[in-house]
């Protein structure tokens, strides 16, 4: 389910080890840096935005309940870019930034095999980290 966000500049700040020059943040904010988040998921998410962004940039991204979160750019494709969440996030957590996208419109039209199939890949990837972790508590008894 596509949400909007925007990125804003972070001015330096002292408690940081390194220097994330920008925060992605849900919701709609100023009209030159808007993003559309098209896929969300435990690990990462597609942004689709006309701002530049180099392969390798680092930058926070706000999300519920947790606050900054440290990601990374890890490909691009046009308009397209593909980043990743330094540690997972938890399933709560999205769950709560789902909850703030935009609801769909009621339509007669048939649904939309890609969007089943982004929600299909989240979904598998809540239950393989929920599998994950489960497995760990194992290991230590």
């Amino acid at each position: 389910m596509p949400m909007l966000g925007h990125f804003e500049e972070l001015l330096p700040s002292p408690e940081r080890r390194h220097w994330v020059r920008r925060s992605l943040k849900l919701g709609a904010g100023s009209s030159e840096a808007q993003v559309t988040i098209l896929d969300l998921s435990l690990t990462g998410a597609l942004l689709e935005t006309s701002s530049p962004i180099l392969v390798g940039a680092q930058f926070e991204v706000e999300l519920p309940n947790v606050g900054a979160i440290p990601a990374s750019i890890v490909w691009n494709s046009g308009d397209y870019y593909g980043c990743q969440f330094d540690l997972p996030i938890t399933p709560a957590t999205l769950s709560a930034a789902l909850l703030q996208a935009a609801p769909r419109e009621a339509s007669d039209a048939p649904p939309d095999p890609v969007e089943e199939l982004r929600e299909l890949n989240a979904e598998i990837e809540r239950l393989s980290w929920q599998m994950h972790n489960a497995l760990k508590l194992l290991e230590r008894k």
